[in-house]
């Protein structure tokens, strides 16, 4: 007779974990999911990732009778992608507890683990987007009107880029602005779940304006310090995000615990590539 035991059945364990927590992590992140993921360059090996930087150059007119100069030719530079950010979420699972609770008591754990992880990941995210070149001023502190609308507007097309194919990131405070039926800017809101196959829902976007993606994360800030950055516009390749490792789910028996241990990691890293000379997005910030 074959028996499952915590030897044969060690590999049954992590499997009820691992879905579960991933999907929340998957679920509750959104601002990684707006730029560029490099994790498949990284997967199983090394710690940095070197992005070319290929400088524009200017157009010269060709002299007749002249032979062309190649003499001003530049050296590529580059931007080093560090994967440098391992957190874990441990929890220790006695059977007393598990035997006696509910059926959820398991589902409800591995929403705050898969949670924890994505928070983390979010406010990472966010300490890079939060440092682009371009500062544009919200009309009062978090708050955000057709003024800041169109001063958004000016800035992208003054930096060349499109606002189609953007992503806009505020803090609950300036959404609940764009999204209040009383206020001028809902008239250009259009709700993701009211157009399309509503496949924009699953990158954590609750819409869009002027063809700019909008998602709210809890990872920016809502104090109302001059110059604080309450918000960010930018295209999908501001900045790159790369994780080496995805959320992975181990667990061991401890006997003198009469318990199970649970640890969820993951492995990653990110970078902001905007800078002087190649802008790729702003920051709404509050009065200064």
């Amino acid at each position: 007779m074959a028996f499952l035991d915590k030897t044969t059945g060690a590999n049954f364990i992590p499997e009820l974990w691992a879905e579960p927590i991933f999907n929340y992590y998957k679920r509750a992140n959104k601002l990684a999911s707006t730029v560029d993921d490099y994790s498949a360059l990284v997967k199983g090996a090394g710690d940095t990732v070197h992005i070319p930087k290929i400088a524009l150059k200017a157009a010269v007119a060709k002299v007749k009778s002249t032979i062309v100069d190649f003499s001003t030719a530049a050296t590529p530079g580059k931007v080093d992608l560090l994967i440098d950010k391992h957190y874990v979420v441990p929890e220790l699972f006695e059977d007393f507890a598990v035997i006696q609770s509910s059926s959820e008591l398991l589902s409800k754990y591995a929403e705050m683990m898969g949670n924890s992880i994505a928070r983390q990941v979010e406010a990472d995210m966010w300490a890079e987007l939060d440092g682009f070149q371009t500062r544009t001023d919200v009309s009062a502190n978090n708050t955000m009107n057709d003024v800041t609308l169109e001063a958004i507007l000016a800035a992208l097309y003054a930096s060349d880029i499109d606002p189609n194919g953007c992503s806009m990131a505020l803090n609950n405070l300036l959404m609940a602005d764009v999204m209040n039926p009383s206020a001028g800017l809902s008239q250009f809101f259009i709700r993701q779940d009211a157009s399309g196959d509503g496949s924009g829902l699953r990158t954590g976007s609750v819409g869009s304006i002027y063809g700019m993606d909008l998602f709210v994360s809890a990872a920016i800030p809502v104090a109302t310090t001059n110059d604080l950055a309450v918000g960010a516009v930018y295209t999908k390749d501001a900045a790159v995000f790369a994780a080496q490792q995805d959320v992975r789910v181990q667990s061991q028996y401890a006997v003198e615990y009469l318990g199970t241990k649970v640890i969820a990691d993951m492995i990653y890293g990110m970078k902001l590539l905007d800078e002087s000379g190649d802008l790729r997005g702003l920051n709404l910030v509050n009065l200064g």
